[in-house]
């Protein structure tokens, strides 16, 4: 049988486009790729860029048909880049190329673009920019009025059912929701983000973390829970994803608290669990901020420890760890702390940047504001997870007496 052709879909806009605009883009060409859709575009900055970058992120590949004939032009996160010497001439040969066309915002190129493909029949989806099309009639034989999107997420979903691929959903991932979870004040915190990980969080609570899961569940359907405490408790000896991922913090490393074994939580007192820990890890004792999560780590520990019916019926659950999720949303750990008013602008900043956005009337001032920071970079996590992006540590998890993967995601 012969192999079915890759597609080609342009990614069009203005090479000087606002930080909003190349956001949008970045999150078109990564969805598009990850659909192994090849990425077109006009091989400069603006969306162009962030189109290329996006396919890019993914693996995935990205075309630059360049106005001039020197490559050097040319954005650097492009796959491949023909200099056609046509100048703006270029555009006919891009609308030519593709099988679709996606505008980001609006600039005379992108207008020239848009006309072409919509003239020449090939399907246009637009995401913002001019109302251009709700003025020119369309009935005209051949013409192939575009479509508009509201978001990066609807106008890839726009191409693929113009494609005949809409049965394989955007990102390729089922519809319901990721539940990034951290302590707040001796109970839960929980983050709903869509599996698509951008969007805006809604926030669920409860003294314990079956409560909270049904919570969720109760809204939507919840298809992977990430939580920031450990999962997978040690008999003897130190956690290797504590130690790593200490490791990897560097000044921000005393953020992870190292796990207790498990018999140091079966302890009564915090005198017998230094005991206990002493004699268990080869003469190291148990800091009190890890004995003091005693109750959390229980309750998962006991969560996930539950008999099969329950086990089947409850969502997967993998651990995370906030401060790293951070640092690799930031390209390095953070020197903020994210108690302070700079540290918490600094992750709110970082969840924008990546398309999550808190729920109305949040206030960013009050106490324990830096736990729900904390769940949403942990639903942040998770659906990377889901999207097959994200990292493992330590990549082959350790596994002790209870059976679990021991490892953190990120």
């Amino acid at each position: 049988m012969a192999a079915v052709p890759r597609r080609y879909v342009g990614v069009v806009g203005p090479g000087a486009a606002a930080p909003q605009l190349v956001e949008q883009a970045v999150e078109v060409g990564r969805l598009l790729a990850q659909h192994d859709l090849v990425v077109v575009t006009g091989g400069l900055g603006g969306v162009m860029a962030g189109a290329a970058a996006g396919a890019a992120e993914v693996g995935g590949v990205s075309l630059g048909l360049l106005p001039g004939d020197d490559r050097s032009s040319a954005n650097p996160h492009l796959t491949l880049t023909v200099p056609t010497g046509l100048g703006e001439m270029r555009n006919a040969l891009l609308v030519r190329s593709c099988d679709a066309l996606v505008a980001v915002g609006s600039s005379w190129g992108t207008l020239s673009e848009v006309a072409l493909a919509a003239r020449t029949g090939v399907p246009v989806v637009l995401l913002g920019g001019l109302q251009l099309f709700d003025e020119v009639p369309g009935e005209e034989p051949g013409v192939r009025p575009p479509v508009r999107a509201a978001s990066p997420q609807e106008a890839v979903a726009h191409v693929l059912r113009l494609l005949g691929r809409a049965d394989e959903g955007v990102d390729g991932l089922p519809d319901g929701m990721v539940l990034g979870v951290d302590r707040q004040a001796g109970a839960w915190v929980g983050a709903l983000l869509p599996t698509s990980g951008v969007g805006t969080i809604e926030l669920v609570s409860a003294p314990d973390l079956a409560t909270l899961v049904d919570r969720a569940s109760s809204r939507e359907t919840v298809r992977l829970v990430a939580v920031d405490i450990p999962v997978g408790l040690p008999d003897t000896g130190v956690r290797q994803a504590d130690v790593l991922v200490r490791r990897r913090l560097g000044a921000r490393g005393s953020s992870v608290f190292p796990t207790p074994v498990r018999d140091a939580l079966a302890a009564g007192t915090y005198a017998e669990a230094r005991a206990v820990s002493l004699a268990r890890t080869g003469g190291r004792s148990l800091a009190a901020q890890s004995y003091a999560l005693r109750a959390a780590i229980l309750d998962v520990d006991g969560y996930l420890q539950g008999g099969e019916a329950e086990a089947a019926a409850r969502p997967p659950v993998v651990e995370v760890h906030p401060e790293l999720c951070f640092a690799v949303m930031a390209g390095a750990p953070l020197a903020t702390r994210k108690k302070t008013p700079e540290g918490v602008a600094d992750r709110v900043g970082l969840l924008t940047a990546q398309g999550i956005r808190l729920p109305a009337g949040v206030d960013l001032g009050r106490a324990g504001v830096d736990d729900v920071l904390d769940a949403a970079a942990a639903a942040w996590s998770a659906a990377r997870v889901l999207r097959g992006r994200a990292e493992r540590i330590p990549a082959v998890p350790e596994r002790f007496s209870d059976g679990l993967d021991a490892a953190m995601w990120v």
